[in-house]
C-alpha cells in the first residue's frame, strides 16, 4: 500500500505539471481559439529538396558553387565527322574520314556567395585520313594530324534570382575565351587538322536558368558569343563570328545514384555576306545528347553520354561520345 501510494502521488504530480503547462502557455503560441466543430488545421507539407545531380554534360549549369568549395571536372570525348552541311542545311560528304580526339579540364571555385569562378583548359588532336585527291595537301598528302592546347576560357556566374515556386533560378553569366589554340600559320600539308584555335579573344555574356519540375531538373544557357579577330589583317581565312549557345537539359534522378539526362544543344550564327567565311567561323549547329550519370559518393561522381549532331549549315555534323569524371574537393 505504502508503494502504490508512491505512485500515485507521482502520476497526481505529473497531470498537475502537464496541466499547468499547457494552461500557461503564451497566447502567441497558441494560436487563435477554433471553433469547437472546426476540424484541426492540417500541417503543411515541406517542399522536397533539389536531388544532387552532375548536371548536364554539354550545357552550362545555372547554380553557383558553395562559398570557398573548389571541383574539378576531367572531360574525354572522341568526335568521328560524317558529312559536312552546306550552306543550304543539307547533308553532302566530307570528302575523307576526319575526327578529333579531345579533353578538357574543368576548375571551379566560389570566391563568395553566389558567386563562381572556373577556367577551362582544352588539348585537341585532329585527324585526317582518306582525304579526297581535291583535297591532297601541295605534295599529294591524303592523311595528317595535329594535336595542341585549344583556347582557354575563363567565366563567372553571379545568382541574380533564385528560385521560388513560380521562377526559376537566374544567373548571370560574364566570360572571355582566348586565342592560345593553334589558328595562324597554317601548314597547307596538314589538311587543316593544325587548326585548333579561334583566333580571337571571344567575350560570353548571358543567363543561365534552372527550375526543379518535380521529378525533373530542367537546365537552359543563353549566351552571345562576341569575337574580337586578332588576324584578319593579314589571314581573312581565320575569321570567327558572332554566335548564340542555346541549349536545354532535362536530368531525371530515377534513384540516389543514378540520373537520366537528355540534351538539345545548339550555337546559330549570323554572317555578313560580303565579308569571306573563314575556317574557323561557328556554324549553325543542332544537336541532341542523351545520358547518364552515377555517383559514386559524396565526392566523386561519373558522367557518360553521346552528341548527335542532327541539322546545321556551313559545317561537319559529327557523333561524339563523351565521358567525365567529377570531383569535389
Amino acid at each position: 500500500m505504502r508503494h502504490f501510494g508512491g505512485n500515485l502521488c507521482c502520476w497526481g504530480l505529473v497531470f498537475l505539471v502537464l496541466f499547468t503547462g499547457v494552461a500557461t502557455r503564451p497566447a502567441a503560441a497558441q494560436g487563435p481559439a477554433a471553433p469547437l466543430m472546426e476540424k484541426p488545421a492540417v500541417p503543411e507539407e515541406k517542399k522536397e529538396e533539389t536531388p544532387t545531380t552532375c548536371g548536364p554534360l554539354i550545357s552550362d549549369t545555372c547554380l553557383p558553387i558553395e562559398t570557398h568549395k573548389a571541383s574539378m571536372q576531367v572531360l574525354w570525348g572522341y568526335s568521328i565527322v560524317s558529312g559536312n552541311f552546306s550552306p543550304n542545311w543539307r547533308r553532302v560528304s566530307a570528302k575523307g574520314d576526319f575526327s578529333t580526339l579531345f579533353s578538357s579540364v574543368k576548375f571551379s571555385y566560389g570566391p563568395a556567395k553566389d558567386l563562381e569562378m572556373y577556367v577551362i583548359v582544352p588539348y585537341i588532336q585532329n585527324f585526317a585520313r582518306n582525304v579526297d585527291a581535291s583535297l591532297a595537301g601541295p605534295n599529294g598528302e591524303r592523311s595528317a594530324n595535329y594535336g595542341g592546347v585549344g583556347d582557354i576560357s575563363l567565366l563567372g556566374k553571379y545568382l541574380l534570382l533564385p528560385e521560388t515556386d513560380y521562377r526559376p533560378a537566374v544567373t548571370g553569366v560574364l566570360g572571355m575565351g582566348f586565342p592560345s589554340g593553334h589558328a595562324s600559320h597554317l601548314n597547307p600539308g596538314r589538311l587543316g587538322v593544325d587548326a585548333i584555335g579561334a583566333g580571337a579573344f571571344t567575350f560570353t555574356t548571358g543567363v543561365n536558368l534552372f527550375k526543379y519540375l518535380q521529378p525533373f531538373l530542367v537546365h537552359s544557357q543563353i549566351w552571345l558569343n562576341s569575337p574580337v579577330n586578332l588576324f584578319t589583317a593579314r589571314d581573312d581565312s581565320v575569321r570567327s563570328r558572332e554566335s548564340v549557345t542555346f541549349n536545354l537539359a532535362v536530368e531525371y534522378p530515377f534513384t540516389k545514384r543514378w540520373v537520366a539526362l537528355l540534351e538539345m544543344y545548339s550555337t546559330w550564327t549570323w554572317t555578313n555576306i560580303s565579308t569571306p567565311q573563314g575556317f574557323q567561323s561557328p556554324s549553325t549547329l543542332v544537336g541532341i545528347l542523351p545520358g547518364i550519370e552515377f555517383f559514386l559518393n559524396e565526392k566523386w561522381a561519373l558522367s557518360a553520354g553521346a552528341a548527335i549532331d542532327l541539322f546545321g549549315k556551313s559545317g561537319s555534323f559529327k557523333y561524339t561520345p563523351m565521358f567525365t569524371v567529377y570531383h569535389n574537393f
